[in-house]
């Protein structure tokens, strides 16, 4: 049989193009070791892949069915509309000097992150898709990051081998509280897990904020949150 084997450009990765082979073989597996010896031979015409400066695609955030929110939204706002002056989106490598770390230390301790140790973080992150989903709320007027908030996905092999969804890592800058970020942050995370299949979705959260969350259909559950601390 005649076999023709097409290599097509994908991002940055170039390794054969439009190049032919016409193979005549009674064994498929001569085939298929004259295909891989085609790549080993043409290697060095390998360009490094592009790595994307996103930790997962916006599009995600940006098609979620906002007609089905627990929490109704003043003004329309929503992930493709988040309020004048703002973008919200996936975390990007380049946030690391538009203030996200900045943002976190309003939640948490942060700690010392150099931007090597943050872009070997952000890269290890995306080494593993579908698990890390951080989200951020753009000034694009200032260019800094002034809200976030983290849905992290959990795999597991009970309830028909599906997934558990964690919200962490809330915070809204103090200059921009009043503009619905926080509610529009959890709800955008609520539609995402629901959407990634999440047959739940779980949060910490202080007292004082309980009734906050109720208004996105968490509830409390009779369960004892521990924690060991190892360092803050």
């Amino acid at each position: 049989d005649r076999i023709k084997i097409v290599h097509s450009r994908f991002d940055k990765i170039s390794i054969l193009t439009d190049l032919q082979y016409c193979v005549s073989s009674e064994s498929p597996r001569d085939v298929f070791l004259f295909y891989f010896q085609s790549l080993e031979h043409h290697s060095s015409m390998a360009e490094e892949p592009c790595l994307s400066n996103s930790l997962f695609d916006d599009s995600l955030l940006y098609n979620l069915d906002f007609s089905a929110t627990t929490c109704q939204l003043s003004g329309g706002v929503c992930p493709k509309s988040p309020g004048e002056g703002l973008c919200l989106r996936a975390l990007r490598v380049e946030d690391f000097s538009r203030g996200f770390l900045d943002i976190l230390a309003q939640l948490t301790k942060v700690g010392d992150v150099p931007q090597e140790k943050f872009e070997a973080q952000f890269r290890s992150m995306q080494a593993s898709p579908g698990t890390h989903y951080i989200t951020v709320v753009e000034d694009t007027t200032s260019g800094k990051i002034v809200a976030s908030a983290s849905l992290i996905v959990e795999r597991k092999f009970i309830h028909s081998a599906s997934q558990r969804g964690h919200i962490e890592d809330v915070v809204v800058s103090d200059q921009c509280r009043g503009k619905q970020l926080g509610k529009l942050l959890i709800e955008t995370l609520n539609l995402l897990a629901i959407h990634l299949g999440c047959y739940k979705i779980t949060l910490d959260c202080a007292e004082s904020n309980r009734g906050f969350y109720e208004k996105f259909g968490f509830k409390h559950e009779n369960s004892l949150f521990m924690c060991r601390r190892i360092f803050d």
